[in-house]
């Protein structure tokens, strides 16, 4: 495995590297982007195409959890990531699942946050805990010799919290200023009320919560919580170092022999999820803002779809790289912003397929002018071959680049599991870009950019850009707290 897992980074290096040189590199320079040059374009070997990515062991414990332990000897460290089913989209009331990851190195039965912080410190080790909409993680990483203290420290948060009181109340005040915080970043305020828009009334179109729902988060409330998601079903250990596969295992068996799976798996919440059909703008004002934030978007796919190969291309042409078509026309030739992008989400419900910018206020117009332009010359003009394969390069390098440690390559093969995807999606993944056709990035952008179904947010001063912007559609006004407001 170390000579495979050896001469796939030495062949993904240098595609890296070719990738590298593409994204400032290709053809001529296009027609009217000032001030980039393109360089000669670096050869594709095709042998790198064909690649079989390192596989690790995987293991079952006696309470269902997925092991998956990827060795490398080369360097003595070790890093543990553990998914548990335990996020937002869960839990019953806001902030609870974010507060109940946050306290769970905050003290244990057995150990105060100190000894718990000394004792991580002392291994020169770190352990962390975050949710996400759908899964809780915790981690941990450390010199290889301390494996085994690492999962006693590991086990000992993730099966005992004690969630104290005294230090619940610090992480509720710290979690509240960071809130207050985010609340005046008019980026935030655009990516919650994409949310709503998207997503409607349903878990996963939630808003952050708000001061008054974090102060009414108790104790018991994240105890309970615990109890009911912090389980076994379904959840996902991956480790990737220098370790001996079997001992690891058999040291997890002793740990967590006590943790005992729900009698009912977690379900995803049910949701109905349903593209916009026309395009509508919603705007914040925000007043005295010297730049106008602009948010594009509508819901696409999810991570298993057919197209996402396909429509990871088209946004890497779109706006995906500094060598898009949104960065080299927004800023490059125009001069409105210091930058321009798209991107995709694909979670394991459908997600989006947005792009955005902060321009000048008094561009604001002309910039949105240029987005639907963009999206526009995607669907009905086919992308020469120089600069599809430009992006493609991209694509293959960026992916290479994930493949620089253990850690990276055990993490792609927990993105697969965790997506219900086979073991061997990676290995074609290259070959699969390489092959996407102009036909395909014209296909996908029809029905993901929609002809009049992009949803624009902007975030800026209504007295000086709202009558340009009602140009493209009907037009919904809030204030700065995210609430709607009647026009005059």
């Amino acid at each position: 495995m170390k000579r495979s897992f050896l001469a796939l980074l030495i062949g993904l290096a240098t595609l890296a590297a070719a990738a590298s040189a593409q994204d400032t590199g290709g053809a001529a320079q296009p027609e009217g982007r000032k001030g980039t040059e393109f360089k000669g374009r670096a050869p594709l070997a095709r042998e790198i195409l064909r690649v079989r990515l390192p596989r690790p062991r995987e293991y079952a414990l006696p309470n269902g959890v997925r092991v998956f332990v990827l060795e490398d000897h080369r360097l003595p460290t070790v890093d543990m990531s553990l998914m548990v089913r335990a996020g937002g989209l869960f839990e019953p009331k806001p902030g609870v699942a974010d507060l109940t990851a946050s306290m769970l190195d905050e003290g244990t039965k057995s150990r105060t946050a100190l000894e718990l912080a000394t004792a991580t410190e002392s291994l020169g080790a770190s352990l962390s805990a975050s949710a996400g909409a759908e899964r809780a993680t915790l981690s941990a990483s450390g010199l290889s010799e301390s494996t085994d203290r690492l999962v006693d420290l590991m086990a000992d948060v993730l099966l005992h919290p004690a969630f104290p009181q005294e230090r619940l109340q610090r992480v509720k005040f710290q979690t509240t200023s960071n809130l207050m915080q985010q609340r005046t970043n008019p980026a935030f305020l655009a990516s919650e009320l994409e949310d709503r828009i998207l997503y409607g009334d349903t878990p996963y179109g939630k808003a952050a919560p708000t001061a008054e729902e974090i102060a009414a988060v108790t104790r018991e409330d994240l105890a309970a919580f615990h109890e009911r998601f912090y389980r076994p079903n379904g959840a996902i250990l991956g480790i990737a170092g220098d370790v001996d596969g079997e001992r690891v295992v058999e040291r997890l068996r002793a740990a967590l022999a006590g943790w005992a799976p729900a009698k009912e798996a977690a379900a995803l919440p049910q949701a109905a999820f349903k593209p916009q059909a026309a395009t509508r703008i919603y705007l914040i004002d925000r007043p005295n803002s010297v730049q106008t934030v602009l948010r594009f978007g509508n819901l696409a796919i999810s991570r298993t779809d057919p197209d996402y190969v396909p429509l990871t291309v088209a946004n890497r042409v779109l706006g995906g790289s500094a060598s898009s078509r949104l960065f080299l026309n927004l800023r490059e030739d125009k001069g409105y912003t210091y930058g321009a992008s798209s991107g995709l989400s694909t979670p394991r419900w459908p997600g989006a397929w947005t792009a955005g910018a902060n321009v000048r206020t008094p561009v604001t117009e002309a910039s949105v002018a240029e987005f639907f332009r963009e999206f526009q010359r995607l669907q009905k003009e086919p992308v020469p071959q120089d600069e599809l394969d430009r992006a493609k390069r991209s694509i293959i390098g960026s992916f290479a680049r994930t493949l620089e440690s253990p850690a990276g390559v055990l993490n792609r093969t927990l993105e697969l599991v965790v997506n219900g995807l086979p073991l061997d999606y990676w290995d074609t993944f290259p070959a699969r870009v390489e092959a996407v056709t102009p036909a395909e990035v014209e296909r996908v952008a029809r029905k993901y950019l929609g002809e009049g179904r992009i949803q624009l947010i902007a975030v800026g001063e209504r007295g000086k850009i709202e009558a340009g912007l009602r140009k493209y559609g009907p037009l919904t006004l809030y204030d700065a707290s995210g609430k709607e407001i009647a026009a005059p």
